[in-house]
C-alpha cells in the first residue's frame, strides 16, 4: 500500500471494462465520443484492446499474454502479429505486425507534461456494473457484473503517479469519485490494454495503458471476497498480498482507484522497439490513412459511405470537410469552432470591430503543410454569393505539428460593402 492508501494489484487482478458512476445503462458510451479523444486509435486484441504507435507496432498490456500469429483487429481490418516485445520493467508489451501491411496512421504519444491533473479519456471492454455494495446502510459502489466484451469510453481525472517497483515501473492512477467529472468511470476485468489519453498541445495523446485496480475487498471480519468499483472503501477490508487490511470508516469517502502504465516513463524503451513512436514526430496523415481510423474495410470499399463527398453520419458535413476541420465522420454533430482557442469545428464567421469600422472575419483550423494531408484550403469572401474572391489578411497560430488555427480579416469594411459573406474551400490535391 502506497502513501496515498492505494493497493496496486498484481497480474492476477488485471482489469477489463469501463463502468460508470452515473448510470448502469449497458449502451452508455458504446459509440465514438466524437471528439477524436482516442476511440479511433483503439483496436481489439483477443478480448482486450491495443493501440497502434508506429507503422508495424501496437502497444498493450503484458500480463494477459498472447501468441504470435494472433490477429489485431483495427476497425475490422486484421493485422497478423509476427513478434512480441515485452518490457523488462513495466507491464507494457509491444506487438509487431506483418511489415507487408503497415498501419496507415497511429496514435501520438504523451510527453508526460500534461498527464497529471488531466481530464483523461478512458477506453476498455469487459464487465457491466454489477450488484450494489452497501456497508452499514451506506452505498459504497458496485461489484463487477457480467462481461460482454463491448468497447466503452469514459472520463476521469489523473490524480498522480505511484511506483510499481522494478517490474511495473511508474503507474498513473485515477480515483473513482462520487462527485466526479461527467462520465466518471472505473475499470474492471477486460479493460487491460486499453488506453488512457490526455489532451496535450491540442492533440489527444496516449499517456497510459491500463494495468490494474484496487481490490479485492470484503466485509470484516471474514466476508466473501469480491472485486468492485467502489467510491468509498470505508468499513471494508482490501487484500494486499496475503493480508487483509482494514479501511476505517470516515466522514469522507475513501475512494478506490485504477492504474495505467505510464507511457512517458517508458519512452526510451518504446523507441528502442518502434523508432517512429513519438511525442514530437507525428504520423503523416492523408485522407486515405485518416479514413481507416473510422471506417471498416467494407465501408472503405463503398464510396457512398467513406468517399470524400459522402456524409457518413448525416450531419450535413461531407467526409472531406470532417477530415479538414478535425471532426469525427461517424459522429452526427454540427459544431462551430471556438474563437481563439478552438481545436475543431466548422469555421467561425462573425463581424468584428476594426478601428472605427467593422470587418467580417472567418476563423478555422487547418492541417499544416507538413502534416501530409494533401489538402489546400482557400478562404474566400463575396458580396453576392456568386463572385468569390480570395482577399483579406491572414494570421496563423500554431497548435501542434499537425494543426494550426487560421483567422482571416476581410479586405472590405461594413461601410464599403453592405453585404459580405465568407467561406472556406478545401481541395484534395
Amino acid at each position: 500500500m502506497d502513501a496515498g492508501g492505494k493497493a496496486v494489484l498484481d497480474s492476477d487482478h488485471d482489469t477489463d471494462a469501463v463502468m460508470f458512476y452515473e448510470t448502469p445503462d449497458i449502451a452508455h458510451n458504446t459509440t465514438t465520443p466524437g471528439d477524436n479523444s482516442g476511440w479511433q486509435y483503439e483496436g481489439k486484441f483477443m478480448t482486450f484492446l491495443g493501440v497502434p504507435i508506429a507503422p508495424h507496432f501496437f502497444i498493450t498490456a503484458k500480463h494477459f499474454g498472447g501468441s504470435v500469429g494472433t490477429t489485431f483487429d483495427f476497425h475490422g481490418d486484421l493485422y497478423t502479429t509476427i513478434a512480441v516485445h515485452n518490457s523488462p520493467n513495466t507491464d507494457l508489451a509491444i506487438w509487431e505486425v506483418n511489415h507487408a501491411k503497415p498501419f496507415p496512421t497511429w496514435a501520438p504519444l504523451s510527453s508526460g507534461a500534461q498527464d497529471i491533473g488531466a481530464n483523461a479519456a478512458i477506453f476498455g471492454r469487459g464487465t457491466r456494473r454489477g450488484d450494489l455494495v452497501t456497508v452499514g446502510g451506506q452505498d459504497k459502489g458496485w461489484k463487477w457484473g457480467t462481461g460482454d466484451d463491448v468497447k466503452r469510453w469514459g472520463r476521469n481525472i489523473v490524480e498522480g503517479t505511484v511506483s510499481g517497483g522494478p517490474t511495473l515501473g511508474t503507474l498513473l492512477y485515477c480515483d473513482f469519485n462520487r462527485s466526479g467529472v461527467a462520465d466518471e468511470c472505473h475499470l474492471s476485468v477486460g479493460d487491460s490494454g486499453g488506453g488512457l489519453f490526455v489532451l496535450e498541445d491540442g492533440l489527444w495523446r496516449l499517456a497510459g495503458i491500463h494495468y490494474a485496480v484496487d481490490g479485492p475487498f470484503r466485509e470484516p471480519p471474514s466476508g466473501p471476497s469480491f472485486n468492485g468499483a467502489l467510491v468509498d472503501c470505508g468499513g471494508l477490508e482490501y487484500k494486499n498480498g496475503p493480508n487483509w487490511i482494514p479501511v476505517p470508516e470516515d466522514t469522507e469517502d475513501v475512494t478506490s482507484s485504477f492504474y495505467s502504465s505510464r507511457i512517458s516513463s517508458s519512452i526510451t524503451w518504446i523507441q528502442s522497439i518502434a523508432a517512429t513512436a513519438s511525442a514530437t514526430l507525428l504520423a503523416p496523415e492523408n485522407y486515405t490513412a485518416w479514413s481507416k481510423l473510422y471506417f471498416s474495410p467494407a465501408q472503405i470499399a463503398n464510396p457512398t459511405v467513406s468517399g470524400m463527398s459522402a456524409d457518413a453520419d448525416a450531419d450535413g458535413i461531407v467526409n472531406l470537410m470532417e477530415f479538414a476541420l478535425h471532426l469525427d465522420p461517424i459522429f452526427n454533430e454540427r459544431v462551430t469552432m471556438t474563437a481563439t482557442t478552438g481545436l475543431r469545428g466548422l469555421p467561425l464567421v462573425k463581424v468584428e470591430p476594426d478601428g472605427g469600422d467593422e470587418r467580417l472575419t472567418i476563423e478555422f483550423v487547418r492541417r499544416t503543410a507538413a502534416s501530409g494531408s494533401e489538402l489546400t484550403y482557400v478562404h474566400q469572401f463575396s458580396d453576392d454569393l456568386v463572385t468569390w474572391e480570395t482577399v483579406g489578411t491572414e494570421s496563423i497560430s500554431a497548435i501542434n505539428p499537425r494543426w494550426e488555427r487560421v483567422k482571416v480579416v476581410d479586405a472590405e469594411t461594413t461601410t464599403s460593402a453592405t453585404k459580405r459573406y465568407a467561406r472556406i474551400r478545401v481541395i484534395a490535391d
